[in-house]
């Protein structure tokens, strides 16, 4: 089987590299194209995965109707020569033209609710939308759900084992903040300032501080460097005590580590209210500054709390007990298309083997 799969943010190329990496030891031809964003291009060449370049993208409505435009005037003839049997992608719109256009099945998984302009797109040209069980808009009839997260397809234990080697000693906590640039932040205004030095200060009082942040914070310059290269994130979330921040995909990968992940954003996802409500492994708050004062007190809370870890550890277990290895569930869905999407709408539970 040929597929094309289009990557275009650091946290779809986790979830899609052990899928990959299987699909060609099966070999599967896989062609990629990859968003020059954040570390997605380096997350992929570490990993040994040859790609496309397809740009940086714009931010206003306008430049993405050029940029789309441009990319697929580049893209098309090479994807033509591909002659791909199937689209795979996280929530790419120049994936799902570009099958559209070839007329190829397009899978396109989706994780995030209020992207409601990008969502019309890809429902239009997607063969079918696939989300966790838990998203909480409705893709009707093209719409088909599994038992996990996006996060699971990397950080199941089939797919990662923590190395300790990548693991700082003593007691350390994590911190990400956003730039809050992407076309779903639009109206986001994030932490103040004055709440990121509350937040740090804090937490200096019980450990060492890493922050990552897709804006300078050079009053931070210390506790900013993280002490690990990029693709050895997972192993410093894995060994903190605590994650604190804006992004939902590392709160999740904090979570489903059996890391307690405080996680801060006015709308949320659906997957982030689950791990909360049925796991108790993230705790979520607003952006306004009494909200994010509630989350230090939670922080601090969490922090004094006795057996803290091994509580964590087993609420994780009752999570992965009840979801699916996620990648092993992709494997089988996009080399058994259509006739896994048969079996999906007669069986859901069919899933239930990927436990």
């Amino acid at each position: 089987m040929n597929i094309y799969l289009d990557i275009s943010h650091p946290a779809y190329a986790h979830a899609l590299m052990p899928f990959m990496r299987i699909m060609q030891a099966k070999n599967h031809r896989l062609l990629i194209s990859a968003r020059d964003k954040d570390l997605t291009q380096s997350l992929l060449k570490h990993n040994g995965f040859e790609y496309i370049n397809r740009g940086k993208g714009r931010r206003s409505l306008a430049g993405k109707i050029y940029d789309c435009l441009v990319q697929l005037k580049r893209l098309y003839p090479v994807i033509r020569q591909f002659k791909p049997d199937i689209v795979v992608s996280y929530s790419s719109y120049i994936a799902a033209l570009l099958g559209k256009l070839l007329g190829k099945p397009v899978l396109t998984f989706e994780d995030t609710e209020k992207v409601s302009l990008l969502h019309l797109c890809n429902r239009a040209l997607s063969s079918y939308m696939i989300t966790p069980a838990c998203f909480e808009s409705d893709f009707g009839v093209k719409h088909l759900r599994f038992a996990g997260y996006k996060e699971l397809a990397a950080l199941h234990p089939s797919s990662f084992k923590v190395s300790s080697a990548a693991i700082p000693g003593g007691q350390y906590f994590v911190l990400r903040f956003v730039s809050w640039q992407a076309w779903h932040d639009r109206g986001h205004r994030g932490v103040s300032p004055e709440k990121k030095k509350d937040i740090v200060n804090l937490l200096s009082k019980h450990g060492k501080v890493y922050i990552s942040s897709e804006n300078p914070m050079h009053e931070y310059r210390t506790e900013q460097q993280l002490p690990v290269p990029p693709e050895r994130m997972h192993d410093l979330i894995a060994g903190a005590s605590l994650f604190f921040g804006e992004s939902a995909s590392m709160a999740a990968e904090a979570a489903v580590l059996g890391v307690p992940a405080i996680y801060i954003d006015n709308t949320g996802r659906g997957y982030t209210r689950e791990l909360e409500q049925k796991f108790g492994l993230v705790s979520n708050f607003g952006e306004a500054d009494a909200e994010v004062s509630k989350a230090i007190q939670k922080a601090e809370m969490l922090l004094n709390r006795p057996g803290l870890k091994q509580e964590l550890m087993k609420k994780r277990q009752i999570m992965l007990d009840e979801k699916i290895d996620v990648t092993a569930f992709m494997v089988w869905f996009v080399g058994n298309y259509p006739e896994s999407v048969k079996i999906m709408k007669e069986n859901p539970g069919y899933q239930e083997r990927f436990r």
